[in-house]
Order: structure tokens, then C-alpha cells, then sequence
């Protein structure tokens, strides 16, 4: 072979190979596969207490039952039709008073997991969310002067599914004028005097910090005089991006990447009120309550969540309803981690969980909540569980097959 010859193969390799690195890395976008593999592959599976998954997974079968059974269950085909899911549920229903070996054999039995992947990369990042107290009253007064909204009478949401179908399940947040869908108006715009006309205050707050973050988790148990309480929960979003305040702030120089956490990000808000606004508003999405009648908050799904078994996915690659085994880490204290390896129900999405291999942990109330819940933003892997007559093959799939 030439040098000539030699030269040229030489350079093909190396373009050859950059493309590949650009591919992996997600320069063209995001490329998800499902790696199908077994469950002893999982690392202790049979060390996890399948009887809360599976009485997770009950919770999401209500809403699953009620789906058109001749319906795709997502749009990714692999997933297969409802009534697909529908079967399984109706197996789940007569389990009665499942120990831990019937729970994961059902599981066993119904499924097979399949790795998720982003071209070709398996790892992702999984943070935590909680429910937060907020102090509130009803009425108006000198302490409590921040409007928490219910669902403005302007908005309109239109799920671009239903009139183009290879469109996804995309939904569009947007107010009309002059008979033209626009977007609707940012943070700012909707902190104005004037919003207040377009949608109810369901109750007053107390905080603004405290009510910017129960927006982020997305509900809030409200504290109200005479040892009464207001279940709140997310109604709807305004379509804004999401901006996280913590990557704000570490741009701006005022926190170190390795610091941030709600409670870093919080304390640093504190102590400088006069820019509190002005970082909040960064972020120009904003979260719209509604009034639960329950005493437990609920997800995308409409069902209650549960504690270290709900996960908020991103439902362009994640089915709601589908079976998650997680692989991660959570922070137990400021230096320290632990391994957190468990079987989790897809029941919720959030404005910040976007991407293949991206989840957040439901870890219920309380103070213990709250530190994991900020604290967590750790690598991992997970394992969607899909039913087993699916078969996407031994060597994965993706949707370019």
C-alpha cells in the first residue's frame, strides 16, 4: 500500500472514530437504546424489598386499567398496547398480601429488564425531590403576603399527539391572542401586580423561598391557622423552560459547583435578599397549584406517590406506569454516600428531569426527606422492566431499526 493510500486510511480511522466520540458524547441528540439482559445481572435484586414495588406498582395500575386497551402504551412500539400492561395489572391485583419471594417472583414472572442507554452511554443523573411544609392562611395578612396560584383561566395546554401523531406526546403550555396560540408568560411577568386577576390564590404564603421551592417539588402540604392543613398539588406548569438556580448562581461565581445543593442555594439566598428576585427569575418556569382532597401528594399519573418507590421520569423514552430497577448513590451525610439499589415505579415527570437516563427520587416528608432530596444529584444506571412476549432482542434496540 502507498504512503498515499496509507495517509488517507489513516485519516478515515480518525474521522471515523471522531464521529463516533461525537455520537457517544450526544452532540446529534440524544439516542436511546433498551440493552435487554437478565435479572441476576442486577446488581441485589434479591436483596430489595419487592413487596413496596409491588404495591407501587398496584397504585399505577388504577390508572393503567383505564387506558383504551387497544391503544399503544407509549410511543416507543417496544412497550407494546395496554392491554399488554392491562394483563399484568389484572395478575397484580389477585396477588393478596404478597411476602417478599411472591412479590419478586411476580415481577420475575411478568418482566424482563432491559438497560437504558443513551448512545451507548448508560450512566445518568438521578436527584431527589420532597414534600415540603409551607405556612399559609387563607386570607391575606402582614405574615403571609406570597400568592400561591391555582390554574389561571387563560391557559391552554394542546398535546401535539392529537392532531399529528408522529409528533409524540408533546404538549404545548401557551395563552390565545387575537385567535394565535402564544407562549405563556414567564416567572416575572406572573409575579407582576397584575396577574392576580387571571388566576385564583388558592392560599397565602408566608416565604417566597419556601414557596419558589415547593414549586420545584412540585406539591406542598400548607400549614393554616386552627391546626389545619391544605394538600396542594402541581396543576400545571407554564410552559417556560426550567432553569436550575443552583448552576445561576454557580456561573455567577456566588457558589462552587461542588457546594450546591437546595440548602447551600437557599442559605446563600438568605443572606443576600436583595438579589432574590433577581436569581429566581432566571428561571422563567413557573408552577401553577391545585387543591388535593387527599392527604397524599400525587403524580403525573394521578395516583399517590410513594416514598423511595416513585421515580419522575422523562416520558419521551420512559412509559408512567413501567417498572425502574435504579443503581445509584444517596448522600447520607455531607461526605458520605450510600448504595441505593431498588425497584422504583415510573409515576411522575418534572420540569428539570429531561433525557434518557435521568430520574428523580420521591423521599416523602420530613427533614430527613428534605436533606436527601437536596442533597442527591448522583451518577447512575437503570433497568426498565418490560413485559416479557416483547422481545427487542439480544443486541438492544434503538429507534433508528
Amino acid at each position: 500500500m502507498s504512503n498515499a493510500k496509507k495517509f488517507a486510511c489513516a485519516v478515515a480511522i480518525l474521522i471515523i472514530a471522531f464521529l463516533c466520540w461525537l455520537y457517544y458524547t450526544g452532540t446529534f441528540g440524544p439516542h436511546p437504546r433498551f440493552v435487554k439482559t437478565t435479572f441476576s445481572q442486577l446488581a441485589n435484586w434479591d436483596q430489595d424489598n419487592q413487596v413496596a414495588a409491588l404495591n407501587a406498582f398496584k397504585q399505577s395500575c388504577t390508572a393503567i386499567l383505564k387506558k383504551d386497551l387497544n391503544l399503544d402504551f407509549h410511543h416507543i412500539p417496544q412497550y407494546g398496547k395496554a392491554k399488554d400492561w392491562q394483563i399484568i395489572c389484572l395478575a397484580a391485583n389477585q396477588i393478596k398480601n404478597a411476602d417478599n419471594i411472591a412479590a419478586r417472583k411476580f415481577f420475575e414472572s411478568w418482566f424482563e429488564p432491559y438497560q437504558v442507554e443513551s448512545n451507548f452511554n448508560s450512566s445518568g443523573l438521578f436527584t431527589g425531590y420532597y414534600l415540603p411544609l409551607l405556612h399559609g392562611s387563607l386570607k391575606r395578612n402582614k405574615q403571609n403576603t406570597v400568592p400561591i396560584y391555582g390554574l389561571p383561566n387563560d391557559l391552554v395546554k394542546v398535546n401535539l399527539s392529537t392532531f399529528h401523531p408522529e409528533l409524540g406526546n408533546h404538549t404545548l403550555v401557551g395563552q390565545l391572542k387575537d385567535h394565535t396560540l402564544i407562549p405563556y408568560p414567564d416567572r416575572a411577568t406572573i409575579l407582576n401586580d397584575t396577574f392576580g386577576k387571571k388566576a385564583p390564590v388558592l392560599v397565602w404564603g408566608n416565604n417566597q423561598l419556601d414557596v419558589f421551592f415547593a414549586q420545584i417539588q412540585g406539591s406542598a402540604i400548607v400549614a393554616l391557622p386552627k391546626h389545619k392543613q391544605m394538600m396542594l398539588g402541581y396543576a400545571s406548569g407554564n410552559g417556560q423552560p426550567y432553569t436550575a438556580i443552583g448552576k445561576v448562581l454557580v456561573q455567577n461565581n456566588a457558589l462552587k459547583k461542588s457546594e450546591v445543593s437546595m440548602q447551600s442555594i437557599r442559605d446563600w439566598l438568605t443572606t443576600h435578599p436583595q438579589q432574590i428576585n433577581k436569581i429566581l427569575n432566571q428561571n422563567a418556569n413557573y408552577v401553577f397549584f391545585r387543591i388535593l382532597k387527599s392527604n397524599q401528594p400525587v403524580g403525573t399519573e394521578q395516583i399517590p406517590v410513594t416514598p423511595e418507590r416513585t421515580l419522575a421520569v422523562d416520558t419521551q423514552y420512559i412509559a408512567l406506569g413501567a417498572p425502574i430497577w435504579l443503581d445509584t448513590v444517596v448522600p447520607e451525610k455531607v461526605s458520605a454516600s450510600i448504595p441505593f439499589q431498588h425497584l422504583l415505579i415510573a409515576q411522575d415527570t418534572g420540569g428539570a428531569i429531561k433525557g434518557v437516563v435521568r430520574g428523580d427520587v420521591y423521599w416523602g416528608a420530613g427533614e430527613k426527606a428534605a436533606y436527601t432530596a437536596g442533597h442527591m444529584a448522583s451518577r447512575g444506571q437503570y433497568w426498565v422492566l418490560l413485559p416479557r412476549h416483547h422481545d427487542v432482542g439480544a443486541t438492544g434496540w434503538s429507534p433508528s431499526r
